[in-house]
Formats: structure tokens, C-alpha cells, sequence
């Protein structure tokens, strides 16, 4: 699938792109960095230089041990002050900062991927953006924050060296320049590559990051142990090892000659400058000792400083070739999750639901709902019924407006389900989806996720669902984890307890529409009569919607719709449907058999 996105801004806004956490999250900081490298450094290395020449000057000119003493202290004590200052700065300053400002940048890309449509979920290349961006966005917004004060320290510095340099040794100047500059352009091709590399780990770590998971997940321990599963996995990593050192080599063979081109430069740099200075600066001047002991650290500071901004140079467009991809993420156009102005709040009562004239598809599938048409009445109870692959949870997902219709219109209360905010409206939608997710937090906000009630109300649902196990295992706190993700102090859930927490949610507050997609899969059968008692008891008025596979769940069910290949091809109430002894009956049929059986 392909993303749907807004203009690209020019190459350089991907720098404002990646900095703008830091101004947003950090100015002060910023503005410290900066204050930092265009001053104060700049002018200690300044003092660094021209300490030796003053220093020895004063030797050769036999002046008093007293006074060389002196000019040494003093140029050291504010040489000290500086980096002592840099140091602290570093330590109780900067390292707070990059890691607030890391986690910002982390949080901003978590709140994009819950603003971003459902249906990138489909796209493998998605997954790659969103991972790239998880993974490298923290980094690379810090990288060109440092960036940024080297270049302006190099620049700073280059002029403080250039002073000393200038006046007696310009060639000098000359020399230093044009090898940086050589070294520069050597560099540039190995730019994209460098950045290509960086995307194409991401995905080929993907089975790796998989494989991790799985294998530190409890819930997979005992199938990969009782069959052949774990070995496969293994297998997988070793391909995808033999993956990554493919695309390793591809990348070395592209830059390896510029690397070491850059390599060979310093040397011969280094040693045209030893050259220069001796012949021709101190051309046998004893007395000039000091001058070349400060023409040589300057000329060295010089080349570090324009190797570290033409580096620093090199980095940023680096980084902007990575901050087009970080973008890449955040670009992606959603329709449905932003929160929109005007849009109206989530009606209260129970929930009308129609479905006019509906026709859905998913990409790169053959599967398709056509035209489908279905009025649900407030406080109705409805089944919906049918092979896998039928349609029955695709339904669900349009009506939590994951995906919107391609054709027709999901109303709500008669009024289009786009014209709603949708938060507001899947707050007022209690779902217990088929596949169970417990997360990875307390039993308490498991609970409460649609709504906060009071720790009675918690304890009178966990007293009619028949969750005491549960809260004993927490030893009565609702504060415990519902896992060992974090702590060895959080509790495990068997498969029907977890259902049976995931089904609580529904009973801390009013629902104008309920949907419940096999809530039941996971209990036996006595556990599974007692859950339906209560869902349906009739104090529950809300609107209910069941999806089902074994049919004696939904015999009491007000209309019971069978759905073949996404369409409705009968309909009724259970004894309605038994006289008429269509597909519903084969499958009611065929399932009393195998109890009996």
C-alpha cells in the first residue's frame, strides 16, 4: 500500500524537521549549546595555540622565570575554566536533556502511530517506516543537534586559528584548506549508500525483532518447545543473518574506496605541513621556535576544526537523507483518526446501526462486501453467523470505523458514522474483539479503559463475572500488573480469565452499542452459560451485536443474520431460521452432532 502524502519540502527543511523536537522541547538547552561552542571554545582553543609561542618567546628572550610562570598559569587557569565548565555542562545538563528530549521524540512518533488509519496495519512498508522512525528518529534529531554547535564551533575556531595562521604562514592556510575540502568531496559519494544501508537493516532486523518477542513471550514458551516451531525460528535467524551480511557487503563495496581515499588524506596533510612550516616559516630561525610550535598546533586545531565541519557538513546531509525517511512516516495521510473540528459528540442512549448500501474491499484480496444492507434497532440484540473468511469481523471494523466503506454509508442514530468524532464514539462501542490482547498494565486500568469508576464498582464486577481468582492472585489489590512485562511482582492470566477480564470492561458504564466477536471462545461451558446470563441480562439495554461460531450461543438472540462470501443470505430468529432449513440449519445441525458425538 502506498502512502498518500502532503508536499515535500525542500532537502534542507529536513534538518528544521529533525531539529524542531529540540526547539520545541529543549530552546534553552539549545541555546546554551550554542553560546558554548561559538564562544567559550572557540577561545580556549585560540589560548591553546598561542600559549607555546608565548611561552617560549619569553624563554628565548631570557625573560624571569617568574614571568614565563606567570603566562602559563594564566592561560592554563582559563583553559582549566572552560573545560571544567564544558565538562559540567556535559554531565548534570546535556545527558538530562538528551534523554528528556529522546523520550519526547519517542512519545511524538507513538502518538503519530495512534493517529495514523488502521489501514496501514496492512502495508509491510509501513511497518518498515514506523520502525525506522521508532528506532532512529531520537538519534538522528540528536546527531544534527550536535551537529549544529560543531559546525558553528568549527567556524569559530577556524577564524580564531586563521588570526595566528595568516600573518606569517597564509600558504599554510592554503594547505589545510584544500586538503579538508579534498577530503569532503571524497566523501560525498558514499552519502546515499551510507543512508539506503541504515533503511534496509531496518527491515532486515524485522525478523529478528520478531523472533525476540516470540521467544520471550509466555504464551508461545510451551508451542515452541512441544513441536518444531522453535527450530524453524532458528532457521529464520540464520537467514536472516546471511540477510544482513548480504546487504553489508553490498555497502562496503560502495564506500570502502572512499573510506580509505579519506584515510590515505590525513597523513599527507600532516606531513606537507611538517614541511611547510620548517623550510619556509622557520626556514633555520632557532628564535622561531615558539612561532612553530604555535603554527603547528593552530594549523593542526585549523584542519581539526574544518575536518569537523566538513564532517559535521557531511552528517547533516546524512542526516537529511534520513530525516526524508523518518518524515516519510509522520507524512502519511490519514482520513480517520485526527481529531476533526465540528465534528459532533457520540450521541447517548442506545445506538440505531444501519449499514446502507455497504460495499467494502481489502487491498490485494479477492474478498468483498457488495451492497450490503442492515437496520439494527436500538436495544436490539443481533447475531451475526457464518463460515471464517465470510465477513462477520470486517463488519466489526467498519462499525468501529477502522477502515471506511468504499461504496454506501455506516450510520449511526441515522446519522453518517464520519460525521462523528470518532474517539468519542468507539468510548461509547464496548468491544470484546476474538483475539485477546491483556495489556500490560494494572488490573485496575485493565479494567476501567473505557470508563473510571470507583474501586466498589470494580470490585461489584469482579464479584459478578466470577473474577475472584484474579483478585486474589493480585492479593486484592487492583493496583498489580496483569503481567511480568515489567516486574516479577505482576500476576499471569490463564486464556479464560484474560477473556473474562477483557469482557469486565463492559460493565463499567453505559454503551450505546456492544459488540462481541467470540466472547466466550476461551471458557468452558458452564463458565461460558453464566457469562451470557449476564451480557444479556436485562438490565444490559445496550445494542448488542455477536459474532459467533458455536450457534447455541446466540439461539435467544432477537434476529440472527447468516453471511457467505460478505453478503446476507438469510435471516431470523433461531426457530425462525431451523423451520426454514437453510445453510444456518446444516451448521446448527452439524454442530449438535459433534457434541453428541
Amino acid at each position: 500500500m502506498k502512502t498518500s502524502r502532503t508536499a515535500k519540502p525542500s532537502k534542507i527543511k529536513y534538518i528544521l524537521f529533525l531539529l524542531r523536537p529540540y526547539w520545541k522541547y529543549g530552546k534553552g538547552y539549545m541555546l546554551t549549546v550554542i553560546l558554548m561552542s561559538t564562544l567559550l571554545q572557540p577561545v580556549s582553543a585560540y589560548l591553546t595555540a598561542l600559549l607555546p609561542q608565548k611561552a617560549i618567546d619569553a624563554v628565548m628572550n631570557d625573560s624571569p622565570r617568574k614571568e614565563v610562570i606567570t603566562i602559563i598559569v594564566l592561560f592554563s587557569v582559563f583553559i582549566v575554566i572552560v573545560a571544567a565548565l564544558e565538562k559540567v555542562i556535559q554531565m548534570a545538563y546535556t545527558q538530562m536533556n538528551l534523554v528528556k528530549i529522546s523520550n519526547k521524540i519517542k512519545n511524538d512518533v507513538n502518538e503519530k502511530a495512534l493517529q495514523t488509519d488502521y489501514k496501514y496495519y496492512d502495508s509491510p512498508d509501513f511497518f518498515v517506516r514506523f520502525t525506522f522512525a521508532q528506532e532512529t528518529y531520537p538519534i538522528h534529531a540528536q546527531n544534527v543537534m550536535m551537529f549544529l554547535p560543531d559546525i558553528l564551533r568549527g567556524i569559530a575556531t577556524m577564524i580564531a586559528m586563521i588570526a595566528i595562521i595568516v600573518t606569517v604562514g597564509p600558504v599554510l592556510l592554503g594547505i589545510t584548506v584544500f586538503f579538508v575540502i579534498l577530503n569532503a568531496i571524497v566523501g560525498i559519494p558514499a552519502i546515499k549508500p551510507t543512508a539506503d544501508y541504515n533503511v534496509s537493516l531496518t527491515d532486515a532486523w524485522r525478523p529478528l525483532d520478531y523472533i525476540s518477542r516470540m521467544l520471550i513471550t509466555k504464551e508461545n514458551a510451551a508451542e515452541l518447545r512441544s513441536s518444531g516451531a522453535g527450530q524453524k525460528l532458528l532457521h529464520t535467524i540464520n537467514a536472516a543473518m546471511a540477510n544482513f551480511q548480504k546487504i553489508y557487503k553490498r555497502y562496503i563495496k560502495k564506500v570502502a574506496p572512499f573510506y580509505l581515499l579519506q584515510g590515505a588524506i590525513s597523513p599527507i596533510q600532516a606531513a606537507c605541513i611538517l614541511v611547510y612550516v620548517i623550510f619556509f616559516v622557520i626556514a633555520g630561525d632557532k628564535s622561531q621556535i615558539g612561532l612553530y610550535a604555535s603554527l603547528t598546533i593552530a594549523s593542526t586545531a585549523l584542519a581539526d576544526s574544518l575536518n569537523d565541519a566538513a564532517g559535521s557538513i557531511m552528517q547533516m546531509l546524512q542526516c537529511i537523507a534520513n530525516g526524508e525517511k523518518v518524515a516519510e512516516f509522520f507524512e502519511a495521510d490519514s482520513e480517520i483518526e485526527p481529531v476533526k473540528e465540528n465534528a459532533l459528540p457520540a450521541p447517548e442512549g442506545n445506538y440505531e446501526v444501519e449499514f446502507k448500501n455497504v460495499s467494502f474491499g481489502y487491498e490485494n484480496t479477492a474478498f468483498a462486501i457488495k451492497d450490503l444492507n442492515l437496520h439494527i434497532s436500538p436495544g436490539q440484540r443481533i447475531a451475526i453467523v457464518g463460515e471464517n473468511g465470510a465477513g462477520k469481523t470486517t463488519l466489526t471494523k467498519l462499525l468501529l470505523r477502522l477502515y471506511d466503506v468504499n461504496n454506501g454509508s455506516v450510520l449511526i442514530n441515522g446519522r453518517d458514522i464520519k460525521d462523528y468524532d470518532i474517539h468519542q464514539l468507539r468510548l461509547h462501542t464496548g468491544v470484546v474483539f476474538q483475539d485477546i490482547r491483556i495489556l500490560a498494565m494494572s488490573l485496575r486500568d485493565n479494567l476501567t479503559a473505557y470508563h473510571n469508576v470507583s474501586d466498589e464498582k470494580l470490585l461489584e464486577i469482579i464479584e459478578k463475572l466470577d473474577l475472584g481468582d484474579i483478585l486474589k492472585k493480585a492479593d486484592g489489590n487492583l493496583d498489580t500488573m496483569i503481567s511480568r512485562e515489567f516486574t516479577e511482582d505482576g500476576i499471569a492470566l490463564s486464556g479464560g480469565e484474560a477473556q473474562k477480564l477483557m469482557i469486565a470492561r463492559l460493565f463499567t458504564g453505559p454503551f450505546g452499542l456492544l459488540i462481541l466477536d467470540e466472547p466466550s471462545s476461551a471458557l468452558d461451558p458452564l463458565a461460558e452459560a453464566r457469562l451470557m446470563n449476564n451480557l444479556l441480562d436485562v438490565s444490559n439495554t445496550a445494542t448488542t451485536i455477536m459474532i459467533a461460531h458455536r450457534l447455541s450461543t446466540v439461539r435467544n438472540f432477537d434476529v440472527i443474520y447468516h453471511i457467505e462470501n460478505g453478503k446476507i443470505i438469510e435471516s431470523g430468529t433461531h426457530d425462525e431460521l431451523m423451520v426454514s432449513k437453510g445453510k444456518y440449519y446444516e451448521m446448527f445441525v452439524s454442530q449438535g452432532e459433534n457434541y453428541k458425538q
